[in-house]
């Protein structure tokens, strides 16, 4: 499949409104140049949540979260980022280019499946409420579950016995391979036959809301007690949780999350109005199905049965979250009493009961990580051993290296032996074999100079006009804003380039880098505050490129330029000052 051309992404950011993507989910009120809102993607009482629309770019200075209308469909509303340009495109009323084929075949029959997905999950809740479904009906009365629960996630029925799709849709050939392909039948020598009999049915939805797949309790006995539907190219197990469409606005708007081991959890707490829970399919929680509860809240609380199965369950819940772990998240976990389910408490406690439960016995992650070392590693020194070395490989798998050394440096508190492994090199000599030490400390110490360079130059790309020759050094190799700053200076050297492209396409060379969303949003650098920072940047490079320079006559003609940007930077302070009494 083609790639997007950079030329029509930058026009269709160009004609997009983000402030009017961002406000179907944030009030925005204005705020100098740009407006601001309770971010969307963490709980805050304060807005820290920023949109430049001169840019069209969003940050957040609480969270850290930041991007253009891409990124937001994407992190906030769960848009696999094709879907999230022809969302955009239609919505600005331009076409998608010819070079992105798709095929047209290929569109209609997933339309085609999708369709009937969504009329197969009417049919089966349609038959919960006639005469064939009473003995499911009185299952759900049995659970406690309401018929505005039962109507809002359209539960249904699928009958016992054989044939009730052909029933429903029919014999033709290519119907029945249809339903198929969906997973809803099966074939063998005989012909098809229904994958679903006698079962209480849950359908199962995608980010965008769409049925794409099932989930069937059986009634009475059999095995297996839960089925789900097979994958599919619409199914696919591991990346999809139950309940996460239906509840994704509630968990933004309210700032929570638990996520529990089954349907009927899930939908116990919606009938006691707790909307935000999530469930996976069945099986033991996936890598991609932990992305998206962390992209979803930064803070949710697993809960697991009391029980061994439950806490082995919580265990490998932890490994699998240990590399997609950064600082911004803070999950908990929550292990309930034995032989009790969110379902069960519900019921026995109440909603009350069960919501102090949440706040009051829900654990940090690093703390349950610690509890289940030490029921591995047993007692004593060699106890105390195996402990040290499970956490240091487990700690090998954490990509956040700030997070790292705050869990290693825990672990080696509690066992009291020092990890071996988790010790990452450190910036070498040669890295920074051209940085006086007398450089290297201005620059360390005054990371807010840089900030504001590099926010005005984004905010007002043509500042950029105005740079020495010698401006291409004034960002070190090792300053994490080194390659953006070359970057951008190189784009300022090209004539066509526009003032919205240089930050455009910064994004989307460097999309995981939210500092740049973070310098668009941060206030207007005015024109006097430039020209200080500029001569301020300027003196630094020459300062710091004097106390490594060889040569009497290079040393002179360097002091000669400071003397005069110095003069320079005395008349403009002044300048200021003067400006301020009047």
């Amino acid at each position: 499949m083609a790639q997007f051309s950079p030329t029509f992404l930058d026009e269709l950011i160009s004609r997009t409104d983000l402030a009017a993507i961002i406000a179907r989910h944030v009030e925005l009120k204005p705020s100098g140049a740009n407006l601001v809102g309770l971010c969307p993607f963490h709980h805050e009482k304060t807005p820290s949540f920023s949109v430049s629309v001169d840019k069209q770019m969003y940050y957040c200075f609480g969270c850290g979260k930041g991007g253009n209308a891409f990124r937001f469909l994407m992190e906030h509303d769960g848009y696999p980022f094709p879907e999230a340009v022809e969302f955009l495109a239609q919505k600005a009323g331009m076409p998608i280019p010819a070079s992105y084929v798709k095929n047209p075949k290929e569109e209609a029959r997933k339309k085609q499946g999708l369709d009937l997905l969504t009329k197969v999950a009417g049919v089966f809740a349609r038959c919960l409420q006639s005469d064939e479904g009473k003995k499911a009906s009185l299952y759900f009365t049995q659970r406690k579950l309401p018929a505005t629960i039962i109507q809002r996630y359209q539960l249904g029925y699928a009958p016992a016995g054989y044939g009730f799709m052909k029933r429903c849709f029919g014999d033709e050939p290519k119907i029945l391979q249809q339903l198929e392909s969906i997973g809803v039948l099966v074939s063998n020598e005989r012909g098809f036959a229904d994958r679903f009999r006698e079962r209480v049915m849950f359908p199962i939805r995608d980010k965008q809301g769409h049925v794409v797949g099932f989930g069937g309790r059986i009634l009475g006995d059999g095995e297996p007690k839960y089925l789900n539907s097979p994958e599919t190219d619409f199914y696919h197990k591991s990346n999809l949780l139950y309940g996460y469409s239906e509840h994704r606005e509630f968990v933004r708007k309210h700032k929570m999350l638990v996520v529990v081991e089954g349907y009927m959890d899930v939908l116990a707490m919606a009938a006691y109005d707790l909307p935000y829970a999530v469930a996976p399919l069945g099986t033991a929680i996936t890598e991609p199905q932990l992305q998206n509860i962390l992209r979803l809240h930064e803070a949710p609380i697993f809960c697991f049965d009391g029980d061994r199965a439950g806490r082995q369950a919580a265990w490998r819940s932890i490994e699998r979250m240990l590399p997609l772990l950064k600082t911004e998240h803070s999950p908990k976990f929550l292990y309930l009493p034995d032989g009790e389910d969110p379902d069960t408490l519900l019921q026995k406690e109440g909603k009350e009961a069960f919501e102090k439960r949440l706040n009051d016995d829900a654990k940090p992650m690093l703390e349950t990580w610690l509890t289940g070392l030490k029921n591995i590693a047993g007692d004593g020194a060699e106890g105390r051993a195996r402990m040290a070395k499970k956490a240091d490989q487990m700690l090998l798998n954490m990509s956040d290296n700030y997070l790292r050394q705050a869990w290693q440096s825990e672990i080696e508190k509690i066992s009291g032996v020092a990890l071996q492994q988790q010790k990452r090199p450190q910036f070498t000599a040669s890295a920074r074999h051209q940085i006086s030490p007398k450089l290297q400390q201005r620059l360390i110490v005054s990371p807010m100079k840089h900030d504001l360079f590099m926010a005005a130059l984004l905010q007002k790309p043509k500042y950029f006009r105005s740079l020495p020759e010698d401006a291409f050094n004034f960002f070190i190799d090792t300053n994490p804003a080194y390659p953006i700053y070359t970057r951008a200076f190189s784009l300022a050297g090209v004539e066509e380039t526009t003032e919205l492209d240089i930050a455009a396409q910064l994004m989307r060379e460097f999309p995981d880098n939210h500092n740049i969303a973070r310098w668009v949003n941060l206030p207007l650098v005015e024109d006097d505050e430039f020209q200080m920072l500029l001569l301020d940047m300027h003196i630094t490079y020459l300062d710091g490129l004097r106390g490594r320079s060889e040569g009497l006559t290079v040393i002179i003609r360097i002091n000669e330029e400071l003397k005069a940007l110095r003069n320079q930077q005395h008349k403009l302070n002044n300048s200021l000052k003067n400006k301020k009494t009047l």
